[in-house]
């Protein structure tokens, strides 16, 4: 964004044959930027302020304002934002002025604590006010989207529930009871243990059988179910 400022409206003197670029100036057009670039990129953020620069004392001339990008993700909370002040088309000097962003929407939260591995049918969700300039990551839209996930992260009450914090449920997880196959020519044996890890279909894990005091390896058949590997 590039402004040009009349020097009749600065303060200028005449002794030292400088002109006076009042602060307010350089917060007003980097306010006006931020908000024109929220709007162009969707975004429900807006400006909460901009920090106070100097005044900055310049040589007499046409004096511009070109606002810089600002790096990093964006939007987020706290961003420098470069001004580059030029006289005459040359670039005299750059500032650096910050911006304070929100961003408060009525979102999907957790009502609790849960720890990570958790399944989504064991977690209660509620709705709340929540500033998402904290988070880039896209919020859930409801229970139901996440059927069949479990948290892949432990979670604080009030945090926003984003599709981010989940993932799929393994065929078997882990502490889970399955149902152990035990195959010996044409003898077919089927128990129950616990699955010591999680495991997808076609994957070896380690596998405690009820009967037994020891591990043995079995791999993933089914939805809660294993094979003892000959």
């Amino acid at each position: 964004m590039l402004r040009i400022f009349a020097i009749a409206a600065a303060l200028v003197s005449a002794q030292s044959g400088t002109v006076t670029l009042p602060s307010v100036d350089i917060q007003r057009d980097v306010e006006a930027a931020v908000t024109l670039r929220l709007r162009d990129a969707d975004s429900s953020a807006r400006v909460l302020g901009v920090s106070r620069v100097r005044d900055q004392s310049l040589p007499m001339g046409r004096v511009t304002l070109d606002i810089g990008a600002i790096a990093g993700r964006w939007p987020r909370a706290r961003a420098g934002v470069p001004v580059r002040v030029s006289v005459d088309g040359r670039v005299v000097r750059t500032v650096t002025a910050w911006v304070a962003l929100s961003d408060v929407r009525r979102v999907l939260t957790y009502a609790e604590p849960a720890s990570a591995k958790s399944p989504v049918d064991a977690l209660r969700l509620v709705s709340g006010d929540v500033d998402m300039i904290c988070c880039d990551s896209a919020v859930a839209a409801s229970i139901e989207a996440l059927a069949g996930t479990r948290l892949r992260r432990q979670v604080r009450a009030g945090e926003p529930v984003l599709r981010s914090d989940f993932e799929p449920l393994p065929d078997v997880a882990e502490r889970q009871q399955v149902g152990i196959e035990v195959v010996r020519g044409p003898v077919r044996l089927t128990t129950v243990g616990t699955a010591l890890a999680d495991g997808r279909i076609g994957q070896v894990i380690a596998v405690r059988p009820d009967a037994s005091e020891h591990t043995v390896k079995a791999r993933v058949t089914a939805k809660r179910m294993v094979a003892l590997d000959e």
